[in-house]
């Protein structure tokens, strides 16, 4: 198991979550590759055309925060600009070019 992985479990346990659950899910998650040809987009519209009316929202709210946590990660992961990078931007927005 990564570091990465271990974060992730730690994260999760934090909320109440036991290790049971996490593998459980965890290897849900994994064994739609295990089915040739099936795409994570098959596996989503497989779970989603299972899930009952009213944990619907319940599930959209995992993937949204799912995603959130992805994107928290990711700006954590990007290395501080220098401050050679941090005066070229200042120079860059003085000449009025925005990216």
């Amino acid at each position: 198991m990564s570091s990465e992985d271990d974060d992730l479990s730690a994260f999760l346990k934090s909320f109440g979550f036991d290790e049971e659950e996490l593998n459980a899910v965890s290897d849900e998650l994994d064994s739609f590759r295990t089915n040739p040809g099936t795409t994570i987009e098959r596996y989503m519209n497989r779970v989603i055309n299972t899930i009952e009316e009213e944990d619907r929202r319940a599930f959209l709210k995992g993937i949204l925060v799912g995603v959130a946590i992805r994107k928290a990660v990711e700006a954590l992961a990007q290395p501080d600009l220098t401050e050679e990078e941090i005066r070229i931007n200042r120079e860059i927005e003085k000449l009025g070019f925005r990216g």
